[in-house]
């Protein structure tokens, strides 16, 4: 077999995914959940279990008071449908201070109410506040998670080596967000490139500036033949499916033990690897 290199595709043999994520589980989720169904994109919404239905108002430094009360359990199903419930913690605590017991316990409870909830095994969490430490992070792991958002920006287009320390692309309130936006549709790599945007739906409220998120959405969902918009967990399980491919030493066959059908590129050319099958290459020339 000749040089080759592989790398993996997206599903459509797409080089670029999109994702969002979203805490708290505020009424503004509603709003904001129907303006991504609107236009194709798919987030996921970190909820904290025991505040939902819990009536709030909030006030940032310098901002106007603004309803910050949870979704009800009940319309759960509903305000999230098409997009993916991720855990949030139980009360929203901050998990590397309340002891391990009881953050074990908000894992854990959280976890189980929500999956009670949406019917599905959750895999993905947020960290309240953005803490951890390596404790919280065995927690998730024992718990069943697949991976962990945090809250700090890499301003790239990264695949993350560990998902349980996943750092999106920027915040929605990120100066520069549309520069962003258009680097990554603009820009060509031959490694697979994620863009991923995150933030709290009240903000949109307290800083009235809905049309941030708006612009976004409709910027994106013009280039759908590029990119594929995605919730966390697809994106974990995609990926995840991809590390897991197992190659003989010629490099000529590979088995996808997975059960979702994997694409990868190499050098000019793709392949599709059929879950559960074993695909044989042809040799590239040297």
């Amino acid at each position: 077999m000749g040089k080759r290199f592989d790398t993996l595709l997206f599903p459509g043999g797409k080089s670029k995914a999109f994702t969002l994520s979203y805490d708290d589980g505020v009424v503004q989720d509603r709003r904001l959940a129907a303006l991504f169904r609107q236009y194709g994109l798919k987030c996921s919404f970190n909820l904290g279990s025991g505040l939902l239905g819990h009536k709030e108002t909030g006030r940032a430094p310098g901002r106007k008071e603004i309803d910050v009360s949870k979704v009800s359990p009940e319309e759960v199903p509903e305000v999230y449908r098409s997009h993916e419930i991720a855990g949030h913690g139980l009360y929203h605590s901050s998990l590397p201070d309340v002891g391990t017991p009881l953050a074990m316990y908000e894992i854990i409870e959280d976890k189980r109410r929500l999956e009670q909830i949406s019917g599905q095994p959750l895999k993905m969490f947020a960290y309240p506040f953005g803490l951890y430490n390596d404790q919280v992070i065995q927690m998730l792991s024992l718990a069943g998670y697949q991976g962990a958002r945090t809250v700090t920006s890499t301003h790239e287009f990264e695949i993350p080596e560990n998902f349980m320390l996943w750092n999106p692309t920027c915040h929605h309130n990120d100066q520069r967000l549309m520069e962003l936006a258009q680097r990554f549709i603009e820009g060509t790599s031959f490694a697979p490139m994620l863009f991923y945007v995150w933030g709290h739906a009240y903000e949109f409220d307290g800083q009235d500036n809905w049309e941030v998120i708006e612009r976004l959405a409709e910027y994106m969902s013009g280039h759908g033949e590029e990119v594929w918009f995605a919730a966390n967990g697809e994106i974990i399980t995609y990926v995840n499916a991809y590390r897991r491919l197992e190659y003989s030493a010629d490099g000529l066959s590979i088995y996808n033990p997975s059960a979702v059908d994997v694409t990868i590129r190499m050098a000019s050319e793709s392949a599709v690897l059929p879950a559960g099958r074993v695909t044989r290459l042809e040799p590239t020339p040297l």
